[in-house]
């Protein structure tokens, strides 16, 4: 008995010193890991300090510098600095500069591989607690509540969100002079300029979620795909892989319905092309993908399309293990038609998704760099709580800030009015855009200068080449377009 008793106790005894032994090396583990991690996260954030703290008197210089040239040219419209950089290799060292030597941001990465905002790491890697917190509060009803988020029957979203489903006389005759844009919904775009046909973010599924059981759509598209049957789409730009701008189900049935031209092409930010050959079945050759700056042009008969990828404050991210290891951007369209006698131009700007950073002039350097544009395509919605959205995200105000920075000639705002992505009610987006333009002053007018429009409808804007004052004909002193229906709702 007594050595049954001896063992049992002795078992026991090593047991124990298993379990206490397992349990120290798994606490030096789990802390060895939590300081690698803290270790990263404040290496890339003090990297980014010492590159801003650089780049500080390059930002002043250039802004002083592109001031000056402003005051040099104020009777040419078109004039802008031309500031020429060479990218260089991003699958280089991460310690390599973030700016180019007249301040513009490159296409960065940190120590991990995964693309930043180099002006604000943080803006690119929001913490996932915020989102437990964003969470926590819309569960709360702390911004507004949810029967404000969209529209609680279908009357009410026939009446305030109507969807134009032809369009109206004055713009049934097209001039081939001006941009003729058409809202399909969020930031689904379908613009014509010149000979070429432009979409943007094509989204037209019911859910911007990966399960049909995501976030739904309160406002269907303006346009199915059988409609644009006839279009011949030149090109196809994606801004970020989000799922409400990059839907694979619509790239896959475009590429099955052949709704592209014979040079059309899908456009993609660095990272995306092995993505969509691999989720939607379209080769190589037909996906062009670049990084910031870099461009690309289309020829068809006498017109030429330039396409180039631009900067934008946000982040990437379709499951927990992905986040950024694709890029983001914008995209700055510019058509130029060359005839024995003249040369004339068209510009175009979809923002995508971004947020406005506090103390980097982004959107000025765009602007220099890539414009004046004659029209852009700007986000109104999914500001709210600002605390949360603010990073990623413009609030109607921080968008008639973009329209001055990349010099806009028109801006019409987009991103809003089709899902429920933040807390803000689903009429508020326009009414802020109006207050923002009446406080802004310097002539900017809701309407004329910035305006939002129908789901589906179809409003044609000159260029600067054209003398014409106004839009489909109208003189400067002129609505542009009927105001919309949701400005009316009490």
């Amino acid at each position: 008995m007594k050595s049954i008793r001896h063992n049992m106790e002795f078992a026991r005894t090593r047991a124990k010193s298993n379990m206490e032994f397992a349990r120290t090396r798994a606490n030096l583990y789990y802390n060895a890991k939590v300081r690698r991690q803290r270790y990263l996260y404040e290496s890339t954030v003090e990297h980014t300090k010492q590159m801003q703290v650089q780049s500080k008197d390059r930002w002043r210089k250039w802004l002083k510098q592109a001031k000056g040239k402003e005051k040099e040219n104020d009777d040419d419209d078109t004039a802008s600095v031309l500031l020429e950089v060479e990218i260089d290799d991003v699958n280089g060292d991460y310690k390599r500069v973030w700016f180019d030597e007249d301040g513009f941001p490159r296409t960065s990465r940190d120590k991990n591989g995964r693309f930043v905002n180099p002006w604000s790491v943080v803006s690119s890697t929001p913490p996932f607690s915020s989102f437990l917190r964003w969470r926590r509060e819309r569960w709360m009803d702390s911004y507004a509540p949810a029967s404000l988020r969209e529209p609680q029957s279908l009357e009410e979203r026939q009446q305030f969100l109507p969807i134009v489903t032809s369009c109206n006389a004055s713009s049934a005759k097209k001039n081939k002079k001006n941009i003729e844009f058409q809202w399909i919904g969020h930031s689904t775009c379908l613009v014509q300029m010149d000979d070429f046909t432009i979409l943007t973010d094509p989204v037209f599924s019911n859910h911007a979620a990966p399960i049909p059981a995501g976030v739904p759509r309160f406002t269907p598209p303006a346009l199915n795909l059988e409609q644009l049957q006839e279009k011949h789409i030149d090109a196809v730009v994606i801004s970020h892989d989000h799922y409400d701008h990059l839907d694979v189900h619509s790239l896959r049935e475009i590429e099955d319905r052949g709704l592209m031209s014979e040079q059309g092409k899908y456009f993609v930010p660095l990272g995306h092309k092995h993505y969509i050959m691999r989720t939607c079945g379209i080769a190589a050759d037909k996906i062009c993908e670049l990084e910031w700056w870099q461009s690309s042009t289309i020829q068809k008969h006498s017109h030429e399309l330039k396409i180039s990828c631009a900067p934008a404050q946000h982040w990437c991210s379709r499951t927990p293990f992905d986040r950024n290891l694709r890029l983001w951007c914008s995209w700055a369209f510019r058509s130029t038609t060359s005839t024995s006698t003249s040369t004339s131009e068209k510009s175009f700007y979809f923002a995508g998704d971004t947020g406005v950073p506090d103390n980097f002039p982004l959107h000025e350097q765009i602007g220099e760099r890539l414009g004046p544009f004659d029209l852009a395509a700007l986000p109104i919605g999914a500001y709210a709580p600002n605390w949360f959205m603010k990073e990623s995200h413009c609030a109607p105000h921080e968008t008639v800030q973009i329209h001055r920075a990349i010099r806009a000639r028109y801006s019409v705002g987009v991103h809003w009015g089709t899902w429920a992505l933040a807390d803000e009610p689903y009429f508020e987006p326009p009414r802020l855009l109006r207050e923002a333009c009446a406080s802004a002053g310097d002539g900017l007018v809701f309407g004329r200068d910035m305006l939002v429009v129908r789901h589906g409808e179809r409003v044609e804007f000159p260029c600067s080449d054209d003398d014409s004052d106004g839009v489909d004909g109208h003189s400067n002193e002129e609505m542009i377009v009927d105001p919309h229906p949701v400005l009316l709702k009490e």
